[in-house]
């Protein structure tokens, strides 16, 4: 998982260095699946939340949490705590969204707008981090 997550970050650096693709090599511009998704009905947010989330990142944490023993049933309830936990900045959002919904609204725009001028950035940082860290954990473990 580590050395996926090195080469995923590895080749989206390059990819922004060399420039935004021809507009004819593109699949879809991301404004219009913004778009869309922006239109979906609470429903199929509510669907489509789960399977968006970046479980690959979280299945490493918690194999890391857990140490990958699910021998004893408190492993189960610290994967459990640990899942929960990486969903909780989700789920802060949907209820204050809930409970105030033009504060929020403001708010979240905001939050909207860096994360999209920042995306890249960060993508290609959490991709080499995270790989980093789970190669040399595995290295580690190899040596020892």
């Amino acid at each position: 998982m580590g050395a996926g997550l090195l080469g995923y970050g590895w080749y989206r650096h390059r990819a922004r260095r060399r420039g935004p693709e021809p507009r004819a090599r593109r699949r879809s511009s991301p404004g219009g699946v913004m778009a869309r998704i922006d239109r979906i009905s609470v429903w199929a947010a509510a669907g489509l939340g789960p399977l968006l989330q970046p479980w690959g990142l979280v299945a490493a944490g918690a194999a890391t949490v857990v140490s990958a023993d699910l021998s004893h049933p408190s492993s189960y309830l610290v994967l459990f705590g640990y899942c929960l936990l990486a969903s909780s900045s989700l789920l802060a959002m949907e209820v204050y969204t809930t409970f105030a919904p033009d504060s929020a609204r403001v708010r979240l725009g905001a939050l909207r707008s860096w994360i999209e001028s920042h995306q890249e950035q960060a993508l290609v940082s959490v991709a080499l981090l995270a790989g980093l860290f789970l190669v040399s954990r595995s290295i580690q473990q190899l040596t020892s």
